[in-house]
């Protein structure tokens, strides 16, 4: 639902700030949950907020990066690029909840999550790093609307049974 209008967005602006943003925003979310717990303050709606604002940003931090590499890299070495970064992804996603588990199972739920909002700090500060330039997106009158790019965008989604399979059906 939110992945197509992020795509189409992050291709409209400046990549790398949003990414830093996303990482900061995520770091401010995730913070929030240890501090509020140490002054007894912590809700389920605090945590409801904090995974919505973390999920979103993720989303919109997976297009930016995306739309990043090709500021990078050569275009002969993008194909490489992107199956390290989805290999990256692929062995977080398997990785993290056992990490996450066995982290918290040694220093406690608030100290990982504090760990957590420490992590997306310094992947902002990596990627304030990045010293290669980020060229300009095209202006506006050489490129369709947004509403036309996602709409673009779904119609090729659906029209791959492998991507979307028996949920179309």
């Amino acid at each position: 639902m939110f992945s197509l209008p992020a795509g189409a967005w992050c291709d409209r602006v400046r990549t790398r700030p949003l990414m830093m943003a996303t990482s900061l925003i995520s770091a401010a979310a995730m913070a929030s949950i240890p501090l509020a717990a140490s002054y007894d303050r912590l809700t389920l709606m605090q945590l409801w907020v904090a995974a919505f604002v973390v999920g979103s940003c993720h989303v919109v931090g997976m297009a930016a990066s995306l739309s990043y590499i090709p500021h990078l890299l050569p275009p002969h070495r993008l194909l490489e690029a992107d199956a390290k970064l989805a290999s990256a992804n692929t062995l977080a996603d398997i990785g993290g909840p056992a990490l996450a588990g066995a982290l918290i199972g040694l220093i406690g739920a608030a100290r990982a999550v504090a760990a957590d909002a420490v992590s997306y700090l310094v992947t902002a500060w990596c990627t304030l790093r990045i010293r290669s330039p980020e060229t300009a997106p095209s202006p506006r009158t050489a490129r369709p609307s947004l509403r036309s790019e996602i709409r673009a965008g779904r119609g090729v989604l659906l029209g791959r049974r492998s991507v979307v399979g028996h949920f179309v059906s």
